[in-house]
């Protein structure tokens, strides 16, 4: 098949969080199985005197704006970059300080007309795939707008949610901004609550919608966790596949990693991982008293239950932890972090910055990993954690809950909790303190864990039956 993926950034171009992952690691997966695989993104950089890697191609133009695409081959996949300076050069991929760009409308409606010109160019393709509110109007235009079905007339087209909270709603005036009609405006298509939602347009036009995990799958369909678009799913319910993310296994593997103090795999990950252990302590000056580690990378917000991990901080002091913390978000909570650590400075460390380094030694050397997210579609760091020998602690929720293995389980691989409230976290982190003094079970979970298989391809194999059913219907 001729499968193009089109996403608003791209693991090694752009990258903000997960969704870079993704449209990194599973378009190479595809490939691996014999399909010519595309990727389309927006040419982000920060400045003019940042080239735009690849071959310029043929000038594309939409809205009344010209982008150059750059083809560049990368890991056996197509990847084309927009270079359209006026849209695309900017000091960040969205927005400045908690603020989003006031014209992310036409720059990401522009990005899904100028990708589907680009794909017309390039041959066509038998699946357009969409990620996220970004390049949600892709299928919408295909479904909607007549002209399109002439420069794609094979195209079926799946639309993937990685994170349902972010929806890309605009103003009704943006609709002549981005060069649709007024006849979208209509709760049928892009209406919602007065005004245009750009990520409602992927869920009413695709032929087939996926999200990042089964349970996510199923959790979009209630009021908690639907966004005020369970209404739309429910009516798509059909069409919806939960599909677990995979991880990049060679970038996440303990036994080759260059940025830890000392490589180890499951035959040695004790002695390993106490190596680690005494050089990231000694690196962040906590003091040496063999205590436990628990780390934390994460954005400090509270999706991902930094709210949980404050409200514990003593209690979780008390049962002999240390803590490491690496990330920003929330200013309520960098505060509070940074708090704890001038009120513990032996035991609590917070390192509000991002550190690529530093994140791949704290999974090295954390005896367990907090992640005690309200929800998480999918999520990463518990795989790499468990990658690592790193015990995750996490809520029963989307993909952790689809990931983690509960210590009472014969396949345990981390600590779960069900209620959401900083006590059921510490109840969570006692049992795992119990656990990490008994050798025998600790070295088990560990094992099982690092030998999980979390790599792309299962996921690939299911993307590709999704791809199947949908280009033979």
């Amino acid at each position: 098949m001729r499968i193009a993926h089109l996403a608003s950034e791209a693991e090694p171009f752009s990258k903000t969080g997960g969704l870079a992952d993704v449209a990194g690691s599973l378009p190479p997966a595809l490939a691996e199985s014999g399909h010519q695989v595309t990727v389309v993104i927006p040419g982000h950089r920060e400045s003019l005197r940042e080239p735009v890697p690849g071959q310029p191609l043929a000038e594309v133009q939409a809205l009344g704006l010209r982008a150059v695409p750059h083809l560049v081959e990368h890991r056996g996949v197509r990847f084309v970059l927009l270079d359209c300076p006026v849209l695309y050069v900017r000091p960040a991929l969205y927005g400045l300080s908690d603020a989003d760009f006031p014209d992310n409308h036409v720059r990401f409606a522009f990005f899904a007309r100028a990708a589907l010109t680009v794909l017309g160019q390039l041959g066509g393709v038998d699946v357009v795939h969409a990620h996220d509110w970004q390049a949600a109007l892709a299928p919408f235009l295909l479904a909607f707008e007549p002209g399109w079905r002439e420069t794609l007339p094979l195209a079926r087209t799946v639309f993937t949610i990685h994170n349902l909270a972010y929806q890309g709603v605009f103003p009704p005036w943006t609709l002549a901004a981005c060069g649709l009609g007024g006849e979208h405006f209509q709760v049928s298509r892009l209406e919602f609550y007065g005004q245009v939602n750009f990520l409602k347009a992927g869920l009413v036009a695709a032929d087939a919608i996926t999200t990042v995990s089964p349970t996510y799958a199923r959790e979009i369909l209630t009021p908690a966790f639907g966004c005020q678009l369970e209404g739309v799913l429910r009516s798509r319910q059909h069409l919806i596949t939960g599909i677990l993310n995979g991880l990049d296994q060679q970038q996440w593997d303990p036994s080759t990693d260059t940025l830890v103090a000392r490589p180890y795999g499951v035959a040695d990950a004790a002695s390993g991982k106490a190596a680690n252990r005494e050089a990231l302590v000694a690196e962040l000056g906590i003091a040496g008293s063999g205590r436990a580690l628990c780390g934390m990378v994460s954005r400090l917000a509270e999706q991902k239950g930094a709210d949980l991990v404050v409200a514990a901080l003593e209690d979780i002091l008390a049962l002999g932890f240390d803590l490491v913390v690496l990330g920003t978000g929330e200013r309520r909570y960098e505060e509070a972090m940074r708090a704890a650590e001038l009120a513990h400075p032996a035991h609590v460390r917070v390192l509000t910055r991002f550190d690529n380094r530093l994140a791949h030694q704290i999974y090295a050397a954390s005896d367990l990993f907090l992640m005690p997210s309200h929800y998480e579609p999918c999520g990463l760091g518990q795989m790499i954690a468990m990658r690592y020998g790193t015990l995750p602690v996490v809520h029963a929720t989307g993909g952790l809950a689809d990931t983690v293995a509960d210590s009472s389980r014969d396949d345990a691989t981390g600590f779960v909790f069900r209620e959401l409230t900083p006590g059921a976290l510490v109840d969570a982190l006692a049992r795992a303190a119990a656990a990490l003094a008994r050798p025998e079970e600790l070295a088990r979970m560990r094992r099982t864990a690092m030998t999980r298989d979390f790599s792309w391809s299962a996921s690939a194999r299911t993307y590709l039956s999704v791809y199947e059913r949908i280009t033979r219907q």
